[in-house]
């Protein structure tokens, strides 16, 4: 699952066989990078007990904010070896991006200005892959945030965020040039829960520049404590700007007031293109917009839940709402690979990787339209978001989300390998 990018390889997704003759042009100097906007955050991991997690109202799967007296108190009463790892979802996200696609991603966010040995700066910095660029980010005296980790003993893990100098970051940082020409610009919720922080002001403008450049927006919605708080912002932000919405199915239920998923992702597709819902151990709900001219009937089991045979147009591809003539929303559906990993080493990240996943494919998509522009696969009229499927997205964002969870950190640490040994992956009778 690798982006074709400029190699010889044409097809990231195993195909059964090639229905083009095409000869691709150059790319020259432009770029297929993915810009993201996030509070500059380095994860401290603790083990912590139920008892010390219930006292400073800590929910596992949750982050809320602490004084950086808090922070300190906290890890006072922690015992053991703390493990410096550099975070922030949007920061991982990129950072994943970047193993699966081979190309570049822009962080944008503020950091302590002077880096020491031994400090979370240096952590943060160390531990970034240079696919991540990180030339952008704005100096400021003070620390870098931090983020504890709370692991208690059955491997839940909750999160008390100390935002030291992250939320400084203003609007008049945002390099324009760089969003402009950008594949896709991603932020979170994180970013704008105090409407006078300067990275919420940032935040705002990255996607209003985004939406006049015509390049896609990706939001995360966070957590559901925070979704709920900000619910009708949410709702307004997604509307307004988003392209493709990330979320848990805690955090639609947030959002929505509807626990089903693929209820909640029908009320979501009316403010967005598409919806990714993580469900745990109950999978991945993927949906997004069709046109009925370009519909494709799937070939697997026709399948009803809340809505009725949801997967009949799973075979699709996506394009945004506003570049349909006749819209028509698709879903599908698709239970953790493999069943899920034998042991979870880590339980969070899934989304972030999912998402990541997703972004890869939509700049896929923009990568084969600029070199191979002869392609069927971008004849007009249609203006497709995705290069692959509905179906094969949920497979993709599936797989990437099981080698986090199979982990030990939210993060890659490497490409995702094949799934030549799985047929329900490795075969797929779709246009690839």
């Amino acid at each position: 699952m690798r982006f074709p990018g400029p190699r010889i390889a044409e097809h990231y997704f195993p195909i059964t066989k090639k229905t083009t003759c095409v000869v691709p042009n150059p790319v020259g100097e432009r770029r297929f990078h993915l810009v993201g906007l996030d509070e500059v955050l380095v994860d401290i991991e603790v083990e912590v007990s139920p008892d010390l997690c219930n006292e400073i109202g800590l929910v596992a799967g949750e982050s809320i904010q602490l004084s950086e007296e808090a922070c300190r108190s906290l890890l006072s009463r922690c015992s053991g070896r703390r493990r410096y790892a550099a975070g922030g979802t949007v920061a991982n996200t990129l950072n994943n991006f970047t193993h699966l696609s081979g190309e570049a991603a822009v962080l944008l966010g503020a950091i302590e200005s002077t880096i020491r040995p031994g400090e979370p700066g240096f952590a943060y910095v160390a531990q970034t892959p240079k696919a991540v660029d990180l030339s952008h980010l704005a100096p400021f005296d003070g620390y870098t945030g931090t983020a504890i980790t709370c692991i208690s003993p059955d491997g839940d893990r909750a999160f008390g965020v100390a935002p030291g100098v992250a939320d400084l970051y203003g609007p008049e940082h945002i390099p324009e040039d760089v969003v402009r020409s950008a594949g896709v610009v991603l932020t979170s919720l994180y970013c704008l829960r105090d409407p006078d922080w300067p990275i919420a002001k940032a935040a705002m403008r990255l996607m209003a520049l985004a939406k006049e450049a015509d390049v896609p927006v990706a939001f995360g919605l966070g957590t559901s404590n925070l979704v709920r708080e900000k619910r009708q912002l949410v709702r307004q932000v997604l509307n307004d700007y988003a392209t493709v919405a990330a979320m848990n199915v805690l955090e639609a239920e947030a959002l929505t007031g509807v626990g089903d998923a693929l209820l909640a992702a029908k009320m979501i597709l009316e403010w967005v293109d598409v919806v990714i819902i993580t469900e745990g151990p109950q999978g991945l709900t993927l949906g997004g917009y069709t046109d009925e001219r370009a519909k494709r009937e799937t070939k697997a089991k026709i399948r009803s839940k809340s809505i009725p045979e949801y997967n009949r147009w799973e075979y699709s591809r996506l394009l945004r709402r506003s570049d349909c003539e006749t819209p028509l929303q698709v879903f599908s559906h698709i239970h953790p690979y493999r069943g899920g990993p034998d042991r979870l080493s880590n339980t969070s990240g899934a989304g972030d990787a999912a998402l990541a996943a997703i972004l890869h494919d939509i700049v896929a998509n923009r990568y084969h339209r600029t070199t191979v522009p002869n392609s069927r696969k971008h004849a007009a009229p249609m203006r497709f978001l995705t290069y692959s499927s509905l179906s094969r997205n949920a497979q993709y964002g599936n797989r990437v989300a099981y080698e986090v969870l199979r982990g030990h950190t939210p993060r890659l640490d490497g490409p995702v390998g094949p799934d030549s040994d799985d047929p329900e992956y490795g075969e797929h009778d779709e246009e690839d």
